[in-house]
């Protein structure tokens, strides 16, 4: 079973395998299409095989209604009787729950980002995520498209030109320079990307 979804957007999540509800074996990036079909076979592997956040907010959703329900019906039963202090806290229990269900949620501005990488690549999620094969295959296809299009390829190349690339280029470039790198110059390079699309947008 998988539970614990975080950074959902338009049908794309990171969540959680789990055996029996309680044991995590896997964190994974679901799409929509694997949705569909009621499996996660098709979901990918984050790179960190572990989300820790998808993992804990899972728990919280599933197993502190629970605990929260389950200590009153035992006590009643058992006892007849359920303390004062069972019921507040089988209440903060639930109220836990209810917040771990509000949170893991991504900020509309990191909505809008993942958007226009999803209209190049297919995927909405941060490439850094994304197994290193995956990311550079999809690096790779994205410089196929730059390169017959005569777009440069480097950080400093892409930003001297870039009032001369065509606004409809630009979800491929921001795309390419996000799943190009990670270090600072490409992080650079993607921003001022964006933010010229996001100004020919508004």
């Amino acid at each position: 079973m998988i539970f614990g979804r975080v950074d959902e957007i338009d049908g794309h999540y990171v969540a959680t395998k789990f055996v029996a509800g309680a044991i995590p074996t896997e964190s994974v990036y679901v799409t929509p299409s694997a949705t569909a079909r009621s499996s996660v076979t098709s979901a990918v592997p984050i790179k960190l095989k572990m989300d820790w956040r998808s993992i804990g907010l899972g728990w919280a959703r599933v197993w502190l209604p629970v605990l929260a329900v389950g200590q009153l019906v035992l006590l009643f039963f058992v006892a007849h009787t359920v303390p004062i202090v069972t019921v507040v806290t089988s209440l903060l229990m639930l109220g836990g729950a209810a917040m771990a269900y509000r949170a893991g949620k991504l900020p509309e501005s990191d909505k809008a980002r993942l958007r226009v990488l999803g209209t190049v690549t297919g995927f909405r999620v941060d490439p850094s995520r994304l197994p290193d094969q995956l990311r550079l295959t999809k690096r790779d296809s994205l410089g196929d498209l730059m390169e017959k299009g005569g777009i440069p390829m480097t950080p400093a190349e892409i930003l001297s030109v870039i009032d001369d690339i065509p606004m409809p280029a630009m979800p491929l470039v921001y795309g390419y320079a996000c799943y190009a790198g990670d270090d600072a110059e490409w992080r650079e390079c993607a921003e001022l990307i964006y933010q010229r699309h996001e100004a020919a947008e508004g």
